[in-house]
């Protein structure tokens, strides 16, 4: 089970009202905990990594 650790990074989606927790990857420059995809080239809003995760999933899926 993926930790909070593993998604440290914090992005609220372009159009989008949750805060997902995230990580970078080499593939796609980065994912989210719930699998959400992630445009990079949208204009997401990149949060400080001590932001509150409001996604259900997320939290479900990072195990707080």
């Amino acid at each position: 089970m993926p930790t909070k650790t593993e998604y440290p990074m914090r992005v609220r989606l372009h159009g989008g009202r949750n805060t997902h927790g995230a990580r970078e990857t080499i593939n796609t420059g980065a994912e989210t905990a719930c699998d959400t995809f992630v445009d990079i080239l949208a204009e997401n809003h990149w949060l400080d990594d001590d932001a509150k995760v409001t996604c259900k999933r997320c939290v479900q899926v990072m195990g707080g």
